[in-house]
Formats: structure tokens, C-alpha cells, sequence
């Protein structure tokens, strides 16, 4: 996968309820501070990008690692990172020129052209020398090879074209420009050891508690605002509310209902942004009785997205018609908008013959999703539906699509992580997909397709038009009931001035800075 939408490999979870597992050295503070402490609600494990399990990891490889590009501070627009220029020559050739002078921590020297070769290749290309091949291959897809032209310029050569390689992938994690010295000395260890040449250096990481970032002091660019970072792992939301009333945490990202009591506490800004994330009821559809058309139709219009939505996030999170929010290119703004409609329902069922069915609703046991899921569940009954609701815990239910499981699925709600660009959010409906992300098991020849062409098509206007086609298919197949992209809520102390690339899934820890 790429820089993951929401990674479903590796879900880790801790008890909620809890107090909170960690300490803070520093007293809380009522004013402005030179080390700030922010909260992620899932564990750091690797910090390679050849192997990071998700994007929490990629936040913090964002700012202890340099790419050639970068995204400017809240904004998905790209700068300059490492690189002092990059040039597409060709629709499968980009040339690069690094900034001189970039040391990479730990004395492992300056970065060169060979380190970005290293880099690329590691990810995109088959491994060398028995080594792990990388779970984020694909972000590489068509990569050809790195040539190194001297010390500080070289070429990436594709087969073919990219439309989102600099986006999510050069300017993303798996851009990131590691010290091949670096990786081959420390080995295993370069997971929890990383050495960058970003404007943090990571001097501590602990399994369950998080880690510390600090300045680096040989950093080449702007140095950031915060001397210290600690970035704290709390999986419970209402621990999260204590620790932002009593000043153990600075800077959280909620649910607006989470969100809403801290309000009104003193020093808190309460800041909802929208989410580029994506919810959606899926239905298997090589599973009888799914497998008719007409029952899934049928499931579609005895729903009532607003009432589930009502249920699962108080009715704050704005309603989704199709795969693609209205941030991202080929968002389709005339996608049907269903309204409920139970006769209708019932004569699709009557004429598919589909009588007395149950079905079950695979849910993760979380209270959104348990409370929309018992919405589901009696709006079905109206229709003769009956359903079983089977709340997992994160690790058996991120694995619940894989391989033969995958088969017994009937339907499903569950969420993504987006990107800012279609093909990435695309990517998962695609039939290579099917027995690991494509819950649906939907096979469509011509959505592969249309998937294929766009991420080569250069031309945004063609791009935008088969994007839109894509999700047509998706609409034609009813396996799909789109319901929210959600709303994030950042809640912070007041005299921060946070920093995100707009859908707050990766923050910018190296753009945090002091309100004004």
C-alpha cells in the first residue's frame, strides 16, 4: 500500500479506560513553551519507510527524513524539499538536483544522489541480497531505476506514466531519502533507529508510550518552531479528554462527539476541519444472496444514511453520495443522493424471490459504527431483512477480507483513509484487490480499466472525466452505500498554531508553531 490509507495490516490496539501510560517530565503550562506534547491514537512501530505500518509513522518520518518535495504548511501544493530542482523532462523521465550541504544525523554525512537511488529502489524494485521486499512496493509502480548522473543529480525513469507520483509518492512517505550507509550498518535495527537529514531527530521510541522528537541541529532549511516534540500514544478518547483538561497533551485530533465537551474548557481551541477519510456499507457481492443485483438495490434504498448518521456522529459529519469527497480531483457532485424507500425495496425483493433473508453486518467495535449498525439493523427488519450485528476488535477485523475468510462476508461498514488523489483512493475497488482490501470481492473490467488509464493520464480534465466514470460502475453495482468522509476536530491549546495537509491525516509536526 501506499503511504496507507488508514493501514489495516498492522492495527495495533491498547485497553481504553485506562489512565494514561506514559509521564511528562514538564508541569503543565499555561502559556507558550519551547516542547509541546501531542497525542496519536495508535502505536509507533516502524519508522523505515520501506516497511511502516501505517500514517501515524508516516508523520513522523515526514519530519526526520527530507524528500526532493514537500507539502507547503496546511496546503497539499508541493515546495522544494532536498531538492534544489526537479524537472519532468518526459512523461517517464524526472531529473533532480539536491541542495548541497544536507548531513544526514549520527555523522553518516551528506546526502548525495546515491542515497536517493538507495531509497527509491529499496521500495520499488525487487529486493537484493535476501532482503524484506517492501509492503509499500506499489507506491513505486513502473519505477524502472534511479540513475545517478554525480554527487548530487540523477534521473528517475518510469515505463510508464505517473499522474500522482509526486504527490503521494515523492512527496510522501515513500520519498523519503534515507543514508544508505545508515541502513546497511544499523540493519534491523534502522526501524527504531532512523537516521534523517529533517528538521527533527528522533531520540527516543517506546512500544505503547510513543516517542521524542528534538531539533536537529545540522538540519539545513528553516529550523522549526519546537525545540521538542512528544508525541504520546493514548488509544482512549475520554483519557485523551482528562489529559487536554489537565495539560498532559497539547494538540489532539477527536470525533466531534469526543470533541464537544472541551469546548468550553479555558485555554482549549475546539478547530473542525473536513476529512478527506471515507465510511461506506459494503456488500459481498459473489455471496448469494448479494450476488442478485436486485437485493443489493434493495438494501440501498431500505437504508437511511441521515438517520445512521444521526446515530453514529450526532449528526456532525456531513453526508457522503460517492467514493470520492469533494476535496479531490473527480469528485462526482451529481452522484445519486438515495432517499428511503421501503416499497420499493420490497417489491426489488419480491421479484429477486429473496424472502426471509439474514444476513450479518461486520462492524469494528466502536461506538459509531456500533450505533449505525444498530440503525441498520431495524431499518432492514421493515424490509424483511434480518441481521446479525458481529462487532470485532481491530485485529480480527482488519483480517476478516483476507484470502478464503473474506468469502463468508455478507455485509460490512467500515473506514478508509484518502489521499489527495483518486488513484489512491481508487486503488482498493480494483479486482487484484479482491481477498484483501475489496471487501466487496466486486470484479469490474471496465473499472480496472478506467483505475489503469487515469493514474497515467497527465491531462486533469481526462483524468477528472474517467474518474468520474469509475464511480458510475461503483454506483451501477449497489454493492457500495456510501455514508460519510467524516469531520476531524482538533483541539489543541490556545497558543498553538497547528499544521496539517488539509484532511488532517498527515499533520506537519515540523510546522507547528506559536499562535499570533
Amino acid at each position: 500500500m501506499t503511504t496507507s490509507p488508514f493501514n489495516r495490516r498492522d492495527f495495533l490496539t491498547s485497553i481504553a479506560g485506562t489512565a494514561l501510560v506514559y509521564a511528562i517530565d514538564a508541569p503543565a503550562q499555561t502559556g507558550p513553551r519551547p516542547n509541546i506534547t501531542v497525542r496519536i491514537d495508535r502505536d509507533l512501530a516502524v519508522l523505515d519507510p520501506a516497511h511502516r505500518t501505517g500514517p501515524w509513522e508516516g508523520n513522523v518520518m515526514r519530519v526526520v527524513y527530507q524528500r526532493l518535495m514537500r507539502q507547503k504548511a496546511n496546503s497539499a501544493e508541493l515546495e522544494l524539499d532536498a531538492a534544489a530542482e526537479i524537472r519532468q523532462v518526459s512523461p517517464t523521465v524526472i531529473e533532480f538536483r539536491l541542495k548541497p550541504g544536507q548531513m544526514f544525523t549520527d555523522g553518516f554525512g551528506e546526502m548525495t544522489a546515491d542515497d536517493v537511488k538507495f531509497s527509491f529502489e529499496r521500495i520499488g524494485l525487487p529486493p537484493k541480497d535476501g532482503a524484506k521486499e517492501s509492503s509499500y512496493k506499489n507506491d513505486w509502480l513502473h519505477l524502472q531505476g534511479v540513475e545517478v548522473k554525480n554527487k548530487y543529480e540523477g534521473r528517475i525513469v518510469l515505463t510508464h506514466a505517473r499522474a500522482n507520483l509526486y504527490d503521494v509518492v515523492i512527496a510522501d512517505g515513500s520519498g523519503c531519502i534515507v543514508s544508505r550507509k545508515a541502513v546497511e550498518q544499523r540493519g534491523a535495527d534502522f526501524a527504531t533507529r532512523p537516521v534523517g537529514s529533517g528538521p527533527y531527530q528522533l531520540v527516543s521510541l517506546e512500544r505503547q508510550k510513543g516517542a521524542t522528537l528534538r531539533r536537529n541541529a545540522t538540519y539545513a532549511g528553516r529550523k522549526p518552531y519546537y525545540e521538542e516534540i512528544a508525541i504520546r500514544f493514548v488509544s482512549d478518547a475520554r483519557t485523551t479528554d482528562l489529559a487536554l483538561r489537565s495539560g498532559e497533551l497539547d494538540f489532539a485530533i477527536l470525533a466531534p462527539s469526543a470533541a464537544e465537551p472541551l469546548r468550553s474548557v479555558a485555554g482549549l481551541t475546539v478547530n473542525e476541519q473536513p476529512s478527506i477519510a471515507y465510511v461506506w456499507l459494503g456488500m459481498n457481492v459473489d455471496k448469494a444472496p448479494l450476488s442478485d443485483l436486485r437485493v443489493r438495490q434493495a438494501i440501498r434504498l431500505a437504508l437511511d444514511v441521515d438517520q445512521m448518521l444521526v446515530a453514529g456522529y450526532n449528526g456532525k459529519a456531513p453526508r457522503l453520495n460517492t467514493l470520492l469527497p469533494p476535496q479531490i480531483l473527480g469528485h462526482w457532485r451529481e452522484a445519486p443522493v438515495y432517499k428511503r424507500n421501503v416499497a420499493e425495496a420490497r417489491s426489488l425483493l419480491a421479484a429477486a424471490g429473496a424472502s426471509n433473508l439474514k444476513l450479518k453486518l461486520l462492524i469494528l467495535n466502536q461506538a459509531a459504527y456500533q450505533n449505525m449498525a444498530l440503525v441498520a439493523r431495524a431499518l432492514l427488519a421493515d424490509v424483511g431483512v434480518t441481521v446479525e450485528v458481529d462487532a470485532q476488535e481491530g485485529g480480527t477485523f482488519w483480517n476478516s477480507g483476507k484470502g478464503d475468510t473474506g468469502k463468508n462476508i455478507d455485509l460490512f461498514i467500515t473506514r478508509f483513509n484518502g489521499k489527495h488523489d483518486p488513484n489512491f483512493i481508487m486503488q482498493w475497488f480494483v479486482a487484484g484487490q479482491i481477498g484483501n482490501w475489496n471487501w466487496q470481492r466486486w470484479n469490474s473490467p471496465e473499472f480496472d480499466a478506467l483505475y489503469t488509464q487515469s493514474a497515467g493520464e497527465l491531462d486533469p480534465a481526462r483524468r477528472r472525466q474517467m474518474v468520474i466514470d469509475a464511480q458510475r460502475l461503483m454506483d451501477n453495482s449497489a454493492a457500495f452505500v456510501w455514508l460519510t468522509n467524516e469531520a476531524n476536530v482538533l483541539v489543541y491549546r490556545s497558543w498553538i498554531r497547528p499544521a496539517g495537509v488539509p484532511g488532517w491525516i498527515d499533520w506537519q509536526y515540523d510546522e507547528f508553531g506559536a499562535a499570533t
